[in-house]
């Protein structure tokens, strides 16, 4: 079991003060926050997580439609494949979107609500999907480092197509439940992009691989390299 105040703790000692502490993704029956409706994409409460407040969503209050499919909530409809692909432009043809959403196995959530809230927030990550980070690209490579420290698997760490809420919901919920060992680079969907700092990307861990790294975090670059401390350094000023 992953120790909160440990891994805070940790987090610090590893990257500075000065980086955000991630944000727990997961599923419950009551809402674990406030339950909010964004107007338009979930990522609009990102201001309200970092801040310290726990937000929850239902399926009800969710306005975009993607964001009930990858959330779980929702089965593919016709129209998404076509939003994403003649108006978006983010795929040649629906047809290639419908594909590669379907080949994601997304599978319907029992529970109404999902929550974030950021790390010091939680007094457990029992029951939790996972963590996600935003950062930098320094910080970014950092715990691209971690999660390499100790697999030589290929896809240790993916980067794959997705929007906001399939790189951080989807993903790691789907990885968690198979206790797969992947990770995930994700905020990449332009979309997505103005919620964000321009130089943030994120990080998602899912709970199963988290267990395990923990345990290496003291072991590997982010302790033990002078080339992070360059790195962690810059990242402080």
């Amino acid at each position: 079991m992953v120790e909160v105040d440990r891994l805070i703790a940790d987090l610090r000692q590893a990257f500075g003060e000065k980086v955000k502490l991630p944000i727990a993704v997961w599923y419950t029956d009551e809402p674990a926050g406030e339950e909010v409706a964004m107007p338009h994409c979930m990522f609009e409460c990102l201001p309200m997580v970092e801040s310290g407040q726990v937000v929850s969503f239902s399926k009800d209050k969710l306005h975009c439609g993607g964001g009930r499919v990858y959330s779980g909530y929702l089965p593919l409809n016709p129209g998404i494949p076509k939003f994403v692909s003649l108006v978006e432009h983010y795929k040649q043809t629906p047809e290639m979107v419908r594909e590669y959403v379907e080949s994601l196995d997304i599978k319907m959530q029992d529970k109404p609500y999902f929550n974030f809230a950021r790390l010091d927030q939680m007094e457990t990550l029992e029951n939790v999907e996972g963590i996600v980070f935003f950062g930098n690209a320094d910080i970014i490579s950092g715990l691209v480092s971690w999660a390499f420290y100790d697999s030589n698997e290929e896809d240790a760490v993916c980067c794959q197509f997705a929007s906001g809420c399939c790189s951080i919901i989807t993903f790691i919920t789907t990885e968690n439940r198979k206790q797969g060992h992947r990770t995930f680079l994700g905020m990449y969907d332009l979309s997505v992009r103005k919620f964000l700092k321009p130089d943030e990307q994120a990080f998602a861990i899912p709970l199963c691989r988290l267990e395990k790294m923990v345990g290496t975090l003291h072991e590997c670059a982010l302790f033990a390299s002078p080339a992070w401390a360059g790195v962690k350094e810059r990242i402080n000023r």
